[in-house]
């Protein structure tokens, strides 16, 4: 019972204080959320308004009142017909614009174009706005409201106090002011005009807010500050938190209500939470205060119920004595030792194949902890070590085998190979892994065998194993062999060397083991010459849609890439190729999103052998080159931004603006600037100095000009050059081309 005082006792502090912390956080949220729910409707009603200024001011809608028979003047008509339009798309939230010339009678709408009054739809509320007296008002005005607007009516011209000779109405959806609305169901928010009429809100509605909470709106008409909190009674005798945010611009008020009750019944939840808590903890505590006050005072007891939870032995709690229920107890606890040792002993050869597959990994990178593993096992540490990597050519490539196949593939081979390990010990095999998509086998030779005799046996072993495969597997494999090594720590090397062994395939695929010393020694008498000749004759090829010339020249590539007896660098020049051949659709005019997307880089490093490489780009680029050059761009946004793209490419070395370009396609530099950003992906300036970055880095590789030249080429000083490049490139213009010659 002691326990009651202390955790009641806390629980009263902690409650008053976090209600009054959660009042108060309540109280914040609201304020937060008004000031959010103005922001974001201000900054839409003044874009609405400002556009609605900026037409009203415009010279055609102005001259169209002191034009003779403008009703008569088609072009003129048609010009302004095009400003509505203008203004619509220039907004998109804008659904519909139109104004009405009060002299003739008519209406031009961005919808209908030119109709009479009598036959427009909108006829009563223009009616209703000529009957209003307010210059500029927004309104819920008869036909648009039933359809979901809200109107911003201006009567025309400007800054003329006479009687109107014109109106411009705009439309918008109240959905799109009633979407930034706060969300929570207690809290009412709602817009007053400069007049005290409600925005968004029916006169029966506002009237119905007004007449229950009549001081509280008296209070804040009659405030000086812009913003404010507090609380009052309204006339349901209820107390209410009201929160205002001062006149805007054009006098609008934004006003929240949040009833006490709302925040009293958040509280009440809140109460209940924390008394059922201090309840629960209470009755945990008893419960536990019990359990373990038995369990004190029964030892021998618990002594056989731990026995028991052991083992299968039955010991029975009405022995003699104590001193035989013990002796049972650790008779029993030594059967359990036996029976955990041999379970030792049976995983024992799972762990140590997942020792070597962390060796192989490379995940030992302190020889301490790695000697000490082998001592445990029982592994030597020096020995002549080596390691094969095995890959099927036609079994485990990405185009014929998911994951889950592929970890059954090399499951598969890597129980062959156990088979056949067993079979003939004389092998030496100590460890199968799979691993990188390859099965790795380690190999240890006695240190009294010399290099030679080693790889003779390895050569070997390597056709029994390909021909044993081939046999059960009805496919063919490669071997890698890594270097030979005197310490266990190295076998990790040994594995990235038989992995690089696997990567000459490229040239070498019908050698089925392939040893690291051959291959890069062969690598090393290769001399590098990339045939740009042949690479243009393939691009041309594409340009003019004869496939079978690009074919036949691509094969005449590939024989000439062969020669260099190099992976890296015949895989560098499918590389360069396919780059002249995404720059040639770039050129074009395509988007290099839409050429990107399907990752050809990655499809290219995916290949193993100059046949695969052959037959990827036969069968899949030539014709994904074909596909993009017939297509026919239809969007006249599209073909502005691909002029605009090749404008900048062309004239590189200028100072290349918005502005300027924007006047080169005939568009507005706000709407080309969103535009850009929606058809490449980044904005004007950022691609200007992409552009400008990728042609330094160009003439940097291609060129031995000065820095200074290379800045004066880009349009750029030499320093303003050098810090865009070390933003983009990390690196300053000397480092890059150090780096990459």
């Amino acid at each position: 019972m002691s326990a009651f005082i202390p955790v009641i006792l806390i629980g009263g502090l902690y409650y008053y204080f976090a209600t009054t912390s959660l009042k108060d956080q309540i109280k914040r949220d609201s304020e937060a959320s008004l000031v959010l729910f103005k922001e974001r409707v201000e900054s839409i009603l003044q874009s609405i308004e400002l556009e609605s200024h900026q037409l009203a001011s415009n010279p055609i809608i102005r001259d169209s009142f002191s034009t003779p028979q403008f009703s008569q003047n088609i072009s003129a008509q048609l010009d302004l017909l095009q400003q509505l339009k203008l203004s619509k798309l220039n907004n998109n939230i804008i659904e519909e614009v139109y104004y009405y010339n009060t002299v003739d009678n008519f209406v031009l709408s961005n919808e209908y174009g030119y109709i009479s009054k009598e036959a427009f739809k909108y006829q009563r509320d223009i009616e209703k706005i000529i009957e209003e007296n307010q210059s500029t008002a927004w309104m819920r005005l008869p036909i648009a409201s039933k359809k979901g607007y809200i109107s911003l009516a201006r009567k025309l011209p400007i800054l003329d106090s006479g009687k109107p000779k014109g109106l411009l109405v705009i439309l918008v959806k109240e959905k799109v002011f009633l979407d930034y609305f706060p969300s929570n169901n207690q809290q009412i928010s709602f817009i007053l005009d400069h007049q005290n009429k409600g925005l968004f809100l029916d006169n029966k509605t506002l009237s119905s807010i007004k007449n229950t909470h009549e001081s509280a709106f008296n209070r804040i008409i009659d405030e000086n500050s812009n913003s404010g909190v507090f609380y009052d009674v309204d006339k349901n005798q209820q107390r209410t938190l009201y929160i205002y945010n001062g006149r805007s611009t054009l006098g609008r008020v934004y006003i929240s209500l949040v009833p006490e009750s709302a925040i009293t019944e958040e509280l009440s939840l809140f109460r209940w939470m924390i008394f059922s808590s201090a309840f629960v903890i209470l009755c945990i505590g008893m419960l536990f205060t019990i359990i373990y006050a038995r369990r004190a005072y029964n030892p021998i007891k618990q002594l056989v119920d731990f026995s028991q939870s052991l083992g299968e032995m039955d010991i029975s709690s009405n022995l003699k004595n104590e001193i035989t229920i013990i002796q049972d107890s650790i008779q029993n606890l030594s059967k359990e030792k036996q029976k955990l040792r041999k379970y030792k002993e049976e995983i024992e050869p799972t762990l140590r194949e997942w020792f070597f597959q962390q060796i192989l990994e490379g995940k030992y990178v302190i020889d301490h902890f790695l000697y000490k593993k082998c001592k445990e096992y029982n592994i030597p540490i020096q020995s002549q070590y080596v390691v094969i990597a095995i890959n099927g050519v036609n079994l485990m490539t990405e185009d014929n085998a998911e994951n889950d196949d592929k970890h059954v593939s090399l499951l598969v081979v890597k129980s062959i190979l156990n088979e056949l390990f067993q079979i003939d010990p004389s092998l030496e095999a100590v460890d199968i892994n799979t691993i990188q998509d390859n099965v790795a086998v380690i190999f240890r030779y006695k240190e009294d065998m010399s290099s030679e005799e080693i790889k003779d046996k390895l050569y070997n072993t390597s056709l029994l194993i390909t021909d044993s495969l081939q046999k059960r597997l009805f496919s063919d494999f490669s071997i890698g062999v890594g270097r030979i090594y005197q310490d266990i720590k190295y076998i990790c090397i040994s594995f990235e060397e038989a992995l690089l062994a696997l990567q000459y395939r490229i040239y070498k695929d019908s050698d089925t083991v392939l040893f690291i010393e051959d291959v890069e020694q062969s690598k090393n008498k290769g001399m590098f010459f990339y045939p740009r000749d042949l690479d243009a004759r393939i691009v041309e090829s594409l340009k003019v849609g004869d496939l079978d010339l690009a074919q036949l020249t691509l094969h005449d590539f590939s024989k000439s890439t062969s020669l260099f007896k190099s992976y890296n660098s015949t895989l560098q020049c499918f590389y360069l190729l396919l780059s002249s051949i995404i720059f040639s659709l770039e050129k074009q005019g395509q988007s290099i999103k839409d050429i990107f997307e399907p990752d050809l880089f990655n499809q290219l490093k995916s290949l193993k052998t100059l046949d695969e490489i052959n037959k990827w780009f036969i069968e899949y680029l030539f014709p994904f080159y074909e596909s993009f050059s017939e297509e026919t761009e239809t969007s006249s946004g599209t073909l502005a931004v691909k002029q605009i793209c090749q404008y900048i490419n062309e004239n590189i070395a200028k100072d290349i603006t918005l502005t300027q370009c924007a006047e080169l396609v005939n568009l507005t530099p706000s709407y080309l600037s969103r535009l850009f950003k929606k058809e490449v992906g980044m904005n004007f300036r950022e691609y200007v100095l992409i552009r400008k970055v990728e042609k330094a880095k160009s003439l940097c590789l291609q060129t031995d000009v000065r820095t200074s030249e290379i800045a004066e080429a880009v349009g750029y000083s030499e320093r303003n050059l050098t810090r865009l490049f070390v933003k983009y490139v990390d690196m300053t213009i000397s480092q890059y081309r150090n780096s990459n010659r």
